[in-house]
């Protein structure tokens, strides 16, 4: 696979995957700004907006039209959050151009389309028509609404918010159905060109070749934008707390879900980053970590138990799902299991299953296109694309000391529980 990674124009960086093994290219453009209480919601909306027509194909019947007259391609957008800053990641992918009937470059005609529906939406007198509008912004509502039905995704995001109360990574990804439902054609309009105005770009091209031409179609199409000006995309690592912080929510559930969120004082680009990984695969990110073999299955404490680390953010979550009469128990016997690995009482056997495990991960990223893209989303964060190989090389040169040293950084900061209603009581 050949491997290039370049700034095309102001904000904008180009990588280009030229791999033979895959059937399709992808192109995906991904658009970071700054997580915003002011913005989070206008940018959520337009990542659905942008994708639903254009101004050459303004309906639903004429881009699928266009679609399948390029072999079934298929263009999407999402919003997602990468640390403290909200990624609009837009995907055109098509089959391959030596894969056509008749030698047409299906890829350029897709990549046309993709740009056709960024920068020349379907307007009305200026505006997002809003017969596009309403119904995106009921769907985006109605998801947002329905997060509350997704008990531990749910958890998760309150667990975050007690953790980062003051950072905008307690800022929920979609924000907030008031918001959302107020929002208008005229202020999506002027969130659209603030989003072209101050976005940076990470362009990513895989094929069997070189897309030169798409690339210079995108670099003139920014470098056109009026009034470019990329903000810097950061996060800042987490603020330790002095002391722990509980909170307990009851909801009409069966099961209590308890989440325990940790600083672990390192965040990329620090080095030690990779430590923290694997110990955070021994702990409980993997299905031989010690809360899954230890708190869930010897001990019977949890429905489940496994930790998670954001390495942008510098957090990590222990998440379980427990009966209410075990929390307590269950929370003191998933902090032993950090301890045993702070004073170093875990076998190499231990460390080298997590040790695969982890590795085999980055294996798998070059296994599909779609992977591969997310992969470098994130790294897009970062001045340098790192890639998955050179992290997998970090991970296998991990040593003990540096995993026991990493858990020692572990700060515990807070738990939150979300439990059953009480029952009522006679009097």
């Amino acid at each position: 696979m050949k491997q290039e990674n370049h700034i095309i124009g102001n904000g904008v960086r180009c990588l280009t995957l030229a791999d033979s093994r895959f059937k399709t290219a992808q192109i995906t453009v991904a658009l970071l700004l700054p997580l915003t209480k002011e913005t989070v919601e206008e940018n959520a909306l337009l990542a659905r907006l942008l994708v639903r027509n254009c101004a050459q194909y303004p309906d639903f019947t004429a881009l699928n039209r266009r679609l399948n007259e390029l072999y079934g391609a298929t263009v999407s957008g999402e919003v997602s959050r990468v640390g403290e800053v909200q990624a609009l990641v837009f995907t055109a992918e098509a089959t391959a151009d030596r894969f056509a009937f008749q030698g047409e470059k299906v890829t350029a005609a897709c990549a046309d389309l993709l740009r056709d529906m960024l920068f020349r939406p379907a307007f009305e007198n200026g505006c997002f028509r809003a017969e596009d509008v309403e119904p995106e912004r009921r769907c985006l509502a109605e998801e947002v609404r329905a997060e509350i039905n997704e008990k531990r995704w749910y958890a998760r995001c309150q667990a975050e918010r007690l953790l980062c109360p003051n950072e905008a990574y307690s800022i929920g990804r979609y924000g907030s159905t008031e918001v959302i439902e107020s929002l208008t054609p005229e202020r999506l309009t002027a969130a659209w060109k603030r989003v072209l105005q101050q976005a940076s770009v990470q362009l990513i091209l895989q094929d069997n070749c070189v897309l030169s031409e798409v690339e210079d179609a995108f670099c003139r199409e920014f470098a056109a934008v009026e009034g470019r000006q990329p903000v810097p995309c950061f996060t800042d690592t987490a603020t330790r707390m002095p002391t722990l912080r509980r909170k307990v929510e009851r909801m009409d559930v069966g099961q209590s879900k308890l989440v325990m969120g940790f600083r672990t004082d390192y965040a990329e680009p620090q080095r030690e980053v990779s430590a923290v990984r694997l110990m955070n695969a021994l702990f409980g990110g993997t299905a031989t970590s010690l809360l899954f073999r230890n708190v869930r299955e010897k001990l019977s404490l949890c429905y489940y138990c496994s930790s998670a680390y954001d390495r942008v953010k510098g957090v990590l979550l222990v998440q379980s799902g427990v009966d209410e009469q075990n929390a307590v128990r269950a929370e003191t016997e998933i902090l032993a299991q950090r301890d045993l690995i702070c004073r170093g009482e875990f076998t190499e056997e231990d460390l080298e299953a997590a040790r695969r495990s982890v590795v085999q991960s980055f294996e798998a990223v070059n296994d599909s296109q779609s992977a591969r893209a997310a992969w470098y989303v994130v790294q897009s964060t970062r001045d340098d694309l790192r890639k998955p190989e050179e992290i997998r090389e970090e991970i296998a040169a991990v040593t003990r000391e540096e995993v026991i040293a990493a858990a020692q950084k572990l700060q515990y900061e807070c738990v939150y529980m979300l439990a059953p209603k009480e029952e009522a009581t006679d009097e």
